[in-house]
């Protein structure tokens, strides 16, 4: 483990060393020439890649009269002090017309929401059920403690796992319910949405949902699982086990199904709504929290994830040193990656204007640059002195 943390350093000071050192240039024009013409090449196969999946799935959601859909389902997540907001959540999908098994876990909140929920339960008892959640002394998140008591002692053919605050609307469920059935899917993701405002911090954080959701489905990073808004098949959901020492209870169940070799369904048309932090300050510490579990969860229990991230993130740290570098070509092209896929997908899937996707692509790109060369080597560096520094609350919105 600490022989894999020094290897990750020693991956900066040789990209570095490489950058300042050894200047094979390509001249001015030639650079721009080779960007543009590639960076073309990757916006347009993007777009039929995206076009592609999106017919793919209105081909297999059908009709209702299709193929009949298992309902078999309870959705369920584990909350803390989240007032209305799960209030509301628990309301929402009390609504549908085909009412889901709803179980809910609190996590000791103490502003009146366990006790609004205890009312809902009293009016719905044969599908709602609200539970104080029993922590165990393991090292994970309170959504992980809950998963576990919910696959333990709770059956059904299907498991939703949300936040607090995702809403899924009931015929998203049920395409979604549709695809997993037609295609024979263990696991399907439903694109999180962050749109619920129009706020700067919500149109980075609704870019990088849509980012997330189209890297996916391509494939760059396949270790990268979003820990709310998918179904599961029971038969899958019973065989996950957190270890007792779980930084990261996302990346924990992405690594089971790797292991597992259960390949996940990235839905680009179905989508979670989801709150977002409203300043950049909470969701850049947000973001900083899922970097830093996650990267102690690669650095404790995964065998060569943490060189490609720390590679990249080296690369983007160091290549602005040398910018005109031959292996530093790869910079605008990661640029024409991440920028298309942000425009694209803000233009395809949110539906938004050119000028609106454009200026979301572009910030999205910024912020992720700054937690490529700020954030992530931040928490590799601070991996051995942070080791058991964990602390989970709910996110300030």
């Amino acid at each position: 483990m600490y022989l894999k943390w020094f290897l990750t350093l020693v991956i900066y000071a040789v990209i570095l060393y490489f950058n300042i050192f050894h200047r094979l240039n390509f001249t001015v024009g030639t650079f721009f020439l080779v960007s543009g013409l590639l960076g073309m090449t990757i916006f347009f196969g993007l777009l039929f890649i995206i076009k592609y999946r999106i017919s793919d799935e209105n081909k297999h959601c059908g009709n209702e009269m299709d193929v009949p859909v298992k309902k078999d389902i309870i959705i369920s997540t584990v909350f803390k002090n989240e007032g209305n907001t799960v209030v509301d959540t628990a309301k929402h999908y009390l609504d549908f017309t085909t009412k889901p098994k709803i179980i809910f876990y609190d996590d000791g909140s103490d502003d009146g929401s366990f006790q609004s929920l205890e009312k809902i339960e009293t009016e719905n008892e044969c599908v709602f059920k609200i539970i104080r959640l029993e922590k165990t002394d393991k090292i994970l998140h309170p959504k992980g403690m809950g998963f576990e008591d919910l696959i333990k002692n709770y059956g059904c053919d299907y498991y939703i796992i949300i936040d607090a605050d995702t809403l899924i609307d009931e015929a998203s469920v049920e395409k979604a319910l549709r695809i997993m059935q037609k295609k024979n899917i263990s696991v399907l993701h439903f694109t999180r949405r962050n749109d619920l405002s129009d706020e700067i911090a919500n149109n980075i954080a609704d870019t990088e949902e849509l980012f997330s959701s189209i890297n996916k489905l391509i494939g760059i990073f396949p270790w990268y699982f979003n820990g709310s808004g998918f179904i599961m098949k029971s038969e899958i959901a019973r065989k996950m086990v957190y270890d007792d020492y779980s930084p990261s209870d996302d990346c924990q169940i992405g690594f089971f199904l790797r292991k597992n070799h259960i390949k996940v369904f990235d839905a680009l048309t179905l989508f979670a709504h989801e709150k977002a932090p409203k300043s950049l300050s909470k969701l850049l510490k947000q973001h900083s929290a899922w970097t830093k579990g996650g990267i102690h969860h690669y650095m404790e229990k995964e065998k060569l994830t943490i060189f490609p991230l720390a590679f990249i993130s080296a690369y983007f740290l160091s290549a602005l040193v040398n910018p005109l570098g031959i292996y530093n070509i790869f910079l605008p092209l990661a640029f024409a990656f991440i920028w298309s896929s942000d425009f694209l997908a803000n233009l395809l899937l949110a539906g938004r204007s050119a000028g609106k996707s454009a200026g979301n692509a572009f910030i999205h790109f910024a912020t992720l640059f700054f937690k490529g060369v700020v954030i992530v080597p931040f928490h590799i560096l601070c991996f051995p002195f942070k080791r058991y520094s964990f602390w989970f609350k709910r996110t300030q919105y």
